[in-house]
């Protein structure tokens, strides 16, 4: 009979891919997984689940520690059965871990259009080439 032989390796690690990452680049890393992760929970709380599975992808994906967490599986795995409030149950399981996930972005950060709180005046120009008005308005 043939033995197997097993070879351990005592001290590198070489990894490769999206999760490759060095020691200096931990803030960054943060900074990311929170971008991700709030963006899963805002998509979740749309009722979007296309943008959930999109989100859930993104953060699974990018993240090796978060490709492995329970809580992640779960709520792939809801969102894989197209379960959209059953994500939203396990969503709440990350909560005490990841609080700052479940907190709204400041308004000024949002990328939404601001409201103008007067009409808009008519803004046009001339083309060169033909004299026509455009009308910008629309």
């Amino acid at each position: 009979m043939a033995q197997g032989i097993g070879i351990q390796s005592m001290g590198w690690e070489i990894r490769s891919g999206p999760y490759a990452s060095d020691a200096g680049n931990a803030g960054e890393r943060k900074k990311k997984r929170e971008q991700r992760l709030r963006q899963l929970i805002a998509s979740l709380h749309s009722g979007s689940l296309d943008a959930a599975r999109l989100a859930f992808s993104a953060v699974v994906s990018q993240d090796e520690d978060m490709a492995h967490n329970s809580h992640i599986s779960h709520l792939g795995a809801a969102l894989q059965s197209s379960n959209l409030p059953g994500a939203w149950r396990c969503a709440q399981d990350l909560r005490p871990a990841y609080p700052w996930a479940f907190i709204a972005p400041p308004k000024h950060l949002s990328h939404a259009p601001p409201i103008a709180s007067q009409p808009q005046e008519a803004r046009s120009f001339t083309d060169g080439l033909t004299g026509r008005l455009f009308d910008l308005i629309a």
